[in-house]
């Protein structure tokens, strides 16, 4: 795929109550690679995920996809956006009460109109390509955190999307769950040319498959670079982040007034 910008936000700015979140905030996600979005807790990182799908509007500013200004988008107009496009909650989101081949199944059943025979291979592949096609009898509740984290992501890539958002996918995972779903993002993305887009928390994981990073804080791309780069870097909030030391221009207290000004009783 070409590297033109599959995403453009353009002079964003949003805010919850009186805090801004983001001040006129820009940054391209170019098509056919995977681009982790990063930063301390509290600097947006979810919030631009919801802004890209839609679930959130700008107060100010553009958020291009595909090309199409999603604020002037009407429902029918967004929801065949989003459906060039797959979600991996960080909770995986199954359905508990049904079988694991019924939730790869949703998505097709809902949105497709296959044969009964089309949408058995289907569901088949996309549990075969995250390994678990031996599951698909399965519910839920008899998975491990791993396996029905790839059951949310064959569901996700179920009706072939061009682009995947992944909200912190290797939150609560353990090594080898880790290890298994770095795997399966970068191998999914070079075999149906996607674009991903990911949330995470997690440096050193991220950082191994993400082609670039957008590094968010104060309200702004703090950088945007490759992964080398940034470890490379010799910007104080780059640094410290990346790095993870707890000294540095990133502060640990949420923005207050002096404390002996709000205590009571003291002299």
């Amino acid at each position: 795929m070409a590297t033109d910008g599959i995403i453009s936000i353009r002079n964003v700015s949003f805010h919850r109550g009186d805090r801004a979140i983001f001040k006129n905030l820009n940054c391209t996600i170019a098509a056919g690679k995977i681009t982790a979005i990063m930063g301390p807790s509290g600097t947006g990182k979810t919030t631009l995920l919801r802004l890209i799908g839609g679930q959130l509007q700008p107060d100010e500013g553009q958020v291009l996809l595909f090309g199409e200004n999603i604020a002037r988008l009407n429902r029918k107009q967004l929801n065949q956006l989003r459906a060039r496009m797959g979600v991996l909650f960080q909770s995986g989101a199954l359905f508990t009460d049904l079988s694991v081949f019924e939730n790869v199944a949703f998505p097709l059943r809902e949105h497709m109109n296959l044969s009964a025979d089309e949408l058995y291979n289907r569901v088949l592949l996309k549990l075969e390509d995250v390994g678990l096609r031996g599951a698909r009898n399965l519910m839920p509740a008899q998975l491990s955190g791993g396996m029905a984290r790839r059951v949310a992501l064959a569901r996700a890539v179920a009706m072939d999307p061009e682009m995947i958002l992944y909200d912190e996918p290797f939150a609560g995972q353990d090594p080898i769950a880790m290890a298994v779903l770095q795997r399966l993002i970068k191998s999914l993305n070079s075999q149906m040319q996607l674009t991903s887009v990911l949330v995470s928390h997690d440096i050193a994981e991220a950082c191994a498959i993400a082609d670039e990073v957008i590094l968010l804080g104060e309200g702004r791309v703090l950088a945007h670079d490759t992964p080398d780069a940034l470890y490379a870097s010799p910007d104080p909030a780059v640094k410290q982040f990346i790095h993870g030391e707890a000294d540095g221009v990133i502060p640990f207290h949420f923005s207050a007034p002096p404390l002996q000004e709000e205590l009571r009783g003291q002299s």
